[in-house]
């Protein structure tokens, strides 16, 4: 009984992530002709939708990271760059277990939607 559940607490665990380790991450790069503030109300309003906490933070002078937490307390679900380019916005997103294809998508649809 006590292998099971060393089992399942550290399979738990395996999906927690830590800022620093997301931002390790090579981040999947999109660009959108929104401006970065548009973007970036729309993307924290799919996000809160979706149930999910949001922390935006100022990053430069004119990029703003927003932090998405993830359901396991105390880990970071994906972090996302938002940043003014030469032509509209640039985004860079980083999520935990981002090669797993059975992860859930949502971050990934309010990212896109926004588009």
């Amino acid at each position: 009984m006590r292998t099971k559940t060393l089992a399942v607490l550290a399979a738990a665990l395996a999906g927690c992530t830590s800022q620093a380790n997301l931002e390790r991450n090579p981040p999947m790069e999109l660009r959108t002709g929104k401006s970065a503030e548009d973007y970036r109300t729309c993307l924290v309003a799919g996000l809160e939708k979706d149930g999910r906490h949001v922390l935006v933070q100022p990053q430069g002078s004119s990029g703003q990271r927003v932090l998405v937490d993830s359901k396991v307390p105390g880990a970071t679900a994906a972090i996302i760059d938002i940043g003014s380019a030469s032509r509209g916005t640039r985004i860079q997103l980083r999520e935990q277990m981002a090669n797993n294809p059975l992860r859930p998508r949502t971050i990934l649809t309010a990212v896109k939607d926004c588009l």
